[in-house]
């Protein structure tokens, strides 16, 4: 196992896997796939921070980046004795995070998918997606998801500080359909105060549907009892105004859940575009 350094304040380590396949327990999806453990964007709603207690982690989420450096070996032994199936690629972490443009374990991991004719979905919320457009379109039975939680960059930069900007995905996402690469918004998670109102989501969907998407899915912030405490550490410094809000949800939850959900469908009756709501 090697330890190398890349960035400032980010720790990654070269390991190997056991496997590269898995099964999912996604929707629709009979395999995940993840060529990294941990993530450089340090989206401070992330879920994924619960891998850090299977991989010995302590050090603080988007600090670390595991890079699977048996990954290909793997995938390409067991890809050959697998039932073709979806596979979701990024579930844990994103496969187009920074550290990718060395390692390029996601573009050979891909490679290998069309390859063996399975079809798979990308979830990502980053620009570099753009490198491997090549790729997706030799498969026509791939897919993107493309994470947008807010048209604002300066919140972008409050919740998602390593994250690309929002001009750099919108930028993505007129490229990927400019390619005929089958593409959804990921709007998610809709983000309390910032982009829960029926303004801002109208907002939002206006500029989705001038750049052409046909469908988006939304869904609330989830956990946010197990990160409300670095949401609000974080807004005392950048938004104090915003705490309140985030308090009063956590009173009654599923209020604001039912409100939020009723505001997304009363906004999107007004678009083209088809909106799941997936909470």
């Amino acid at each position: 196992m090697l330890t190398l350094s890349v960035k400032p304040n980010l720790k990654v380590k070269e390991v190997e896997c056991r496997t590269a396949l898995n099964l999912s327990k996604i929707s629709g999806m009979a395999y995940c796939l993840n060529p990294y453990i941990g993530c450089e964007h340090r989206c401070i709603y992330c879920y994924a921070t619960f891998m850090r207690q299977f991989r010995n982690h302590s050090e603080e989420w988007g600090s670390f980046v595991d890079v699977k450096i048996n990954f290909i070996d793997r995938l390409k032994k067991e890809i050959q004795k697998k039932k073709i199936g979806s596979v979701a690629v990024g579930t844990v972490s994103d496969p187009y995070q920074p550290i990718e443009a060395k390692y390029h374990t996601t573009r050979q991991a891909i490679t290998l998918l069309n390859q063996y004719n399975f079809p798979y979905e990308i979830l990502t919320k980053s620009n570099l997606i753009v490198r491997d457009i090549d790729l997706l379109k030799d498969n026509k039975n791939s897919s993107v998801e493309l994470t947008i939680t807010t048209v604002d960059e300066a919140i972008r930069q409050i919740f998602e500080p390593k994250a690309p900007s929002v001009l750099a995905r919108l930028k993505t996402l007129e490229k990927l359909l400019a390619n005929s690469i089958e593409t959804t918004v990921f709007f998610g998670p809709v983000i309390p105060y910032f982009s829960d109102s029926p303004e801002k989501i109208g907002q939002f969907f206006r500029i989705l549907q001038r750049i052409g998407i046909r469908r988006v899915l939304v869904d609330k912030l989830n956990y946010l009892e197990t990160k409300i405490a670095q949401i609000i550490r974080v807004l005392r410094n950048t938004f104090p105004q915003a705490i309140p809000y985030y308090q009063k949800i956590l009173l009654n939850p599923t209020h604001y859940q039912i409100t939020l959900r009723q505001n997304i469908e009363v906004v999107a009756k007004d678009f083209k575009f088809s909106v799941e709501v997936l909470f």
